[in-house]
């Protein structure tokens, strides 16, 4: 029992070996209470002012109790625990649960406290004995980790992520409860094996994540990370996002210990792949858009084209100058719908050659004179300074870019001027920034910010003064942007509005003559060639029919790839002009039959009215040599059968 336990008086303790004893360490200190309210002190080792400030005089004269150095929020947890051990229930001795107590300078020291009791000849308790160790700096470390483990358990929480670790020596996992209820689970229904966890593995992705993993294990990558799915509790599978990284090697560089997170991402991968549908759908329909519209406007601008090749009056030629920019107009639109659409998913392309930028500004000019002077407006194309005389552009994308200033401009411009003001700003003998100004006297613009977005126009609804897809200057922002350029507007009001657009360009160095220079240049005598034109549309037909025999060749067409196939058994033709989109059997299909023909193989021209690449790269894989794309002119038909010549003088010389 304890009442049976003596336990030494107050005197007896205070002796020069205990003292010794205790003093070896000045973070135990020995104290003895009175069983009283402030828990007086009655003994206290040497030690105490070097551990709590106070001197052991403080406490012997009780100037102060030791309850009242206790912090406020431990002291009723530190009264009930002595009257627990008081009561006789946890025996004669008890250690406290960590407690504060405070300093004479004013802060506090975590103690540790373990107590035991002395009792008098009639059983009840006279004395209070025990120990303290002063722990604050473990206490801090500790509380310090405890904070964050906290915050780590509240950030896992908060970003849902669960934890992993990996032991590829053992094939051992451990993974935490979220781990576990991403998938379904209970933390302690999961076999804690790697192989438990790769049989959930999608059998599609189970490769390619491994192969992530070996690569961090090899060094090759600084972390492992992966996206991939994995098998539900309920059958269904769920996308995760999985991260981590090796943490532990053993002596001899083996993998102990492979830590990562993992989170639920199925959601946003779902929105992903729903977005990727819809894109691939807007990208059927624009492609069906573009080869429904493009070939009748074939037809409209390759037959005035035609026409013009007639003996025709001023008046008619007049009409047929009107069709063909209309025709223009309606195109330029469809590349510019078709451009927002490759610009949004990152697809826009840049096609550097040499160009003049001179030549570029005439050009232009040319394009807008007529529809300026039916506006009975001025124009004036202005060119600071010198220019280079060939720099490396994208003159198409350039070209694109100002055409569409200038259109803007002439759309909101009643009366007054245009002006096209050009300036080299140079950098270095090789390098500078061609800037372009369009400036006009037009109505203004009221809302700067706003022109920029698609499909917006500052003139809205039924009582809209211009007309227009809104689609103008948004594309001129995104192909800006693809050339690395800038573009701004200064605008007021009834005043008009100037673009300034500045594109860096590298300078040509060489005395070769620019592309725009080669194409002046007088189309060569082309030799008399055999042509077959396969086309089930009978329009598209004779149009290029037309066109062929103008420029001096021997023509002769197919309805269908069947027919193609049967004239190139019969009779030779040196080249084949082959539409993609037929019925029954398409361009591509006749085309590979062509080419398993015993015959001399003709070059082969793709003729389509779709103007995506993926078309392109399709075409040129079956075996074609060539690619057009409607609406085409007769010159575009003569620039392909000289490169046809050049070809077949090249084979006939083995080059």
């Amino acid at each position: 029992m304890t009442s049976s336990l003596t336990y030494p008086q107050p005197d007896t303790i205070n002796n020069s070996n205990l003292e010794e004893l205790i003093n070896a360490g000045t973070g135990l200190t020995l104290f003895i209470w009175q069983d009283t309210d402030d828990w007086p002190v009655e003994y206290v080792s040497d030690n105490v002012e070097s551990v709590f400030g106070y001197s052991k005089t403080d406490f012997l004269n009780q100037h102060i109790q030791f309850k009242q150095l206790i912090h406020a929020d431990d002291i009723e947890r530190v009264h009930q625990e002595v009257e627990l051990l008081k009561s006789g229930k946890t025996g004669f001795r008890l250690t406290h649960k960590d407690y504060r107590v405070r300093h004479k300078k004013g802060h506090y020291l975590w103690v540790s406290d373990t107590t035991v009791v002395r009792y008098d000849a009639d059983n009840k308790v006279r004395l209070l004995l025990g120990y303290l160790i002063n722990i604050t700096e473990r206490k801090q470390l500790e509380l310090s980790l405890e904070t964050e483990r906290k915050r780590l358990s509240l950030l896992l929480d908060a970003t849902r992520l669960g934890t992993w670790e990996w032991n590829p020596q053992q094939g051992t996992c451990e993974f935490n409860q979220r781990w576990a209820n991403i998938f379904g689970y209970q933390l302690d229904e999961l076999p804690a094996t790697s192989e438990a966890w790769s049989s959930r593995l999608h059998p599609e992705d189970s490769e390619r994540v491994w192969q992530a993993i070996q690569d961090h294990w090899d060094g090759k990558i600084g972390f492992y990370e992966s996206e991939y799915r994995m098998l539900h509790r309920s059958g269904r599978w769920i996308y995760v996002l999985d991260r981590g990284r090796i943490i532990e090697r053993d002596d001899q560089g083996k993998v102990t210990r492979y830590a990562g997170t993992i989170t639920d991402v199925t959601e946003q991968k779902q929105a992903e792949l729903d977005a990727r549908r819809v894109a691939h759908a807007k990208n059927v329909f624009l492609a069906n858009m573009s080869h429904e519209i493009r070939t009748p406007l074939h037809g409209i601008l390759g037959l005035a084209s035609v026409l013009e090749n007639t003996d025709v009056t001023t008046y008619q030629r007049q009409l047929l100058t009107t069709i063909k920019n209309s025709g223009d107009y309606l195109l330029n639109t469809l590349n510019d719908l078709l451009d927002l659409t490759r610009a949004e998913e990152g697809q826009l392309r840049i096609k550097l050659g040499t160009h003049s930028i001179s030549y570029i500004l005439e050009h232009v000019r040319s394009l807008f004179i007529q529809r300026i002077k039916e506006k009975n407006l001025e124009f004036e194309l202005l060119i600071v300074g010198e220019l280079p005389k060939q720099t490396i552009m994208d003159h198409s994308r350039v070209i694109q870019i100002i055409s569409n200033l200038i259109s803007n401009a002439i759309k909101f411009t009643e009366q007054g001027q245009i002006r096209l003001r050009a300036e080299w700003l140079p950098e270095n003998q090789r390098q500078g920034e061609l800037q372009i100004q369009i400036s006009d006297s037009g109505t203004g613009i009221r809302d700067t910010r706003r022109i920029w977005q698609l499909f917006e126009q500052e003139d809205d609804g039924l009582t809209k003064s211009q007309n227009g897809t809104g689609l103008g200057l948004a594309i001129v922002r995104n192909l800006v942007q693809l050339l690395s350029g800038t573009i701004q507007v200064d605008s007021q009001l009834g005043e008009g509005s100037c673009f300034t657009v500045c594109l860096p360009m590298a300078v040509h160095q060489g005395s070769s003559l620019s592309e725009e220079e080669i194409a002046d240049l007088p189309l060569p005598e082309l030799p008399r060639m055999r042509i077959l034109v396969v086309d089930d549309n009978r329009i598209n037909q004779m149009i290029v029919h037309e066109m062929l025999k103008k420029l001096g060749q021997r023509v002769e067409s197919a309805h269908s790839g069947q027919q193609a196939i049967e004239k190139l058994k019969n009779e030779p033709f040196d080249v084949v002009f082959m539409d993609l989109h037929m019925p029954g059997q398409d361009g591509i299909q006749t085309t590979h039959e062509i080419r398993k023909l015993a015959i001399t193989q003709p070059f082969i021209v793709a003729l389509t009215a779709n103007a995506f690449a993926e078309t392109r790269q399709q075409a040129m894989k079956s075996g074609m040599n060539d690619y057009i794309t409607k609406p085409f002119v007769k010159e575009d038909l003569a620039m392909v059968l000289n490169r046809t010549d050049v070809v077949n003088q090249r084979n006939s010389h083995g080059i």
